[in-house]
């Protein structure tokens, strides 16, 4: 059996309850050490070892702060680790040199979307394909159409009662309360709110939002017409500018095109 066998069951329960978490692994080890290269160890959002060894206290430390802090920003980071300090700066001088790879595993952006028919139904499969946790809220009589979804909520949901993380929130029911469910979700904190509507539409339904007390802040958070520009025709293409839309967001992205100008630019 492998000797990371129960750092792999602690693995499996921090995935099955959705807990982020950051693996560090050592592997590189230059003369003496007490860390081998293949030990690991997992560290929680605060630093805090759960589980596995990558060697004595002061390295425990310093890996436990760049763990807590790749879980911030989700960036995997590498740490070099001198052991052959005079001056016993990491407490333990045993003429070592070691190297340590931090990779967060961090929680997917959850989404849902609240709608039904094609453009929903299309939405939810490209979105899990993406690595999105879909939440699909529909009616009874749609429920089987989402095989991809997370979740599937047939019951009436206002949004003051949504108790669960909710990264992106699309709203594609063309119903007469799109305008209040909209300003709801934005007095929410919902950090993204898309509508899948038309110019005119988007209009009336902003008008709504200022009018009711919606700040400049909040309206940030406001997509509509959502999705990024593509001249979409098919609900197919529609889904990926949406969804499109919410990866440039995620990563930070521009939209433009790569493609470069010229060979010498």
């Amino acid at each position: 059996m492998s000797r990371h066998k129960d750092l792999f069951q602690t693995i499996f329960q921090l995935e099955t309850d959705e807990i982020p978490y950051a693996i560090a692994s050592i592997f590189q080890v230059h003369g003496s050490s007490s860390g081998k290269v293949g030990d690991k160890a997992i560290f929680d959002e605060e630093g805090k070892r759960i589980i596995g060894y990558i060697g004595g206290g002061c390295i425990e430390n310093r890996v436990a702060a760049t763990a807590k802090e790749s879980l911030i920003d989700g960036l995997p980071k590498t740490i070099e680790i001198d052991l052959d300090s005079d001056e016993m700066g990491m407490g333990i001088p045993c003429g070592g040199y070691m190297s340590v790879i931090v990779e967060p595993q961090m929680l997917n952006k959850t989404l849902l979307i609240r709608g039904m028919g094609g453009l929903t139904e299309i939405l939810c499969k490209m979105a899990s394909i993406l690595k999105f946790k879909v939440i699909v809220q529909t009616s009874k009589e749609e429920k089987d159409r989402y095989p991809d979804a997370e979740m599937i909520i047939t019951d009436t949901l206002e949004i003051d009662d949504i108790d669960f993380p909710l990264d992106y929130f699309i709203l594609a029911t063309h119903h007469r309360n799109d305008d209040r469910i909209s300003f709801e979700a934005l007095k929410k904190g919902i950090p993204y709110v898309g509508v899948v509507a038309s110019a005119k539409k988007t209009g009336i339904i902003l008008e709504y939002l200022r009018k009711n007390g919606a700040t400049e802040k909040e309206l940030e958070c406001f997509f509509s017409p959502t999705g990024l520009e593509l001249n979409a025709k098919t609900p197919e293409h529609i889904a990926l500018s949406i969804l499109s839309e919410m990866v440039m967001l995620t990563n930070g992205g521009s939209g433009k095109q790569k493609k470069l100008k010229s060979i010498t630019d």
